[in-house]
Order: structure tokens, then sequence, then C-alpha cells
């Protein structure tokens, strides 16, 4: 079942056997579900979303001042851009350690991006005809978030855990939070290592690799 905020906290006053507001209140159950909740999206990278980028002439890099998406993104897989007429095409993703190896470029479509400081740097910069012509650029990305209605349902359960942690805490059961919260990091660590593989940046890491996982021979 969805959680809402509101049931969560019920759901969490259940585990507590406080059903309203005696030792624990709704405020500070509310800031424990937040935080497991920003724990949980920040570690897993399992709350995703795609969100536009509207391209602006002569811009290099966009912030959260742009595209308010940026403030929260904290790991980019993807980016397609679309020309304001028929044609997609999938940007290459940089380091930004690479940016000194990408050769000079007049302003025109955009070839690649990178993510430094929340910011998004796009190259090479967009040109006049390209954002009359409607250019706009998708990203495909993980996000932070303190809401827990952002988590699929499946894992809902964690912030729960998490909270119900530190509400023991504050009742001096640290055992018991202990428990759990040993608990939740072990299912935080689980999941990003089950959703999660080294990602593929750059086009020399398009490989197939040897039958085996031994080095590729050379002949």
């Amino acid at each position: 079942m969805s959680l809402t905020l509101s049931t969560a906290i019920t759901e969490i006053r259940s585990n507590l056997n406080e059903t309203t507001a005696v030792f624990w209140t709704d405020a500070e159950i509310t800031t424990w579900i937040q935080e497991g909740t920003i724990v949980f999206s920040s570690k897993t990278l399992m709350v995703e979303e795609t969100s536009d980028i509207t391209l602006v002439a002569g811009q290099l890099k966009y912030s959260k001042s742009d595209e308010a998406f940026i403030e929260n993104m904290i790991e980019p897989y993807a980016a397609i851009y679309f020309d304001g007429t028929s044609t997609y095409k999938g940007l290459i993703k940089i380091h930004p350690r690479q940016i000194g190896n990408v050769a000079l470029a007049t302003a025109g479509p955009p070839k690649y991006y990178t993510m430094h400081d929340r910011m998004v740097y796009v190259f090479p910069m967009t040109s006049a005809a390209v954002v009359a012509a409607g250019g706009v650029i998708s990203v495909l990305h993980a996000k932070v978030s303190n809401d827990i209605t952002a988590i699929t349902d499946e894992y809902q359960h964690l912030p729960i855990i998490y909270a119900t942690a530190k509400a023991k805490q504050k009742d001096q059961k640290f055992q018991e939070a202990g428990v759990l919260l040993s608990q939740f990091y072990q299912e935080v660590a689980y999941e990003r290592n089950d959703k999660h593989s080294r990602e593929v940046d750059s086009l020399d890491k398009f490989k197939i690799p040897t039958k085996g996982g031994g080095n590729e021979s050379n002949g």
C-alpha cells in the first residue's frame, strides 16, 4: 500500500504503541521520516525522474536558477537532445576532468554534458538557431528527496524503520535503535548494490568484457 506522510506517521505510532502524541510529537516523527527518505534517496539512487533543460543561446552551464530540478539532482544517467523538429540525439556524458580534452567548437547543437557543483554543463554552447528552433535537453537522473511519496511502494518501509529507530533513541532504548538502524543501512546498501552497477560513462567503456572476466587479449 502506498504511504503518505500522514499514514507513515500512523504506522510508526503503531510500532511505538502510541496512537496519539504523548512522548513523541508528529513534528519529530515527520523530521525522522524525512531524514530516512533523504538517506535512502541519496544512497540508493532509486528516486528517479526525467526533467527538461530549456537551452539558452550562448550559455555554458545551467543551475537551479535556470531549472529548479537541478538543485536536487545527484546523478544524471543520460541526456537526450531534441532539436525542436523531429530529431532526437543522445548526448555523451563526460567527467569534469575530461573538459580540458574537449575540442574547441563554435556554438551549435549540444554534443557533451557533465555535472559539477550542482550545475549542468553543456558543450558546445548553444547557438541562437538551436534556441529559435525550440531545442531542449531531457535529463534522466536520480534525485535526493525528503518526500516519502517519491519512493516506490516496495521500499517505503525503509524510512519507517529509520524513523522508528530515531524514536527509540529518544526513548533511550539504544539497543533496539541500533538493531533497527543496522537493518536500515544494510537494506539500503543491498538495494544500491542490487539495482546499480558501475555505470558506463564514455564510448571507450562500451566494450564486451572477455568471458570469465579475464583481461582482454591483445591478439
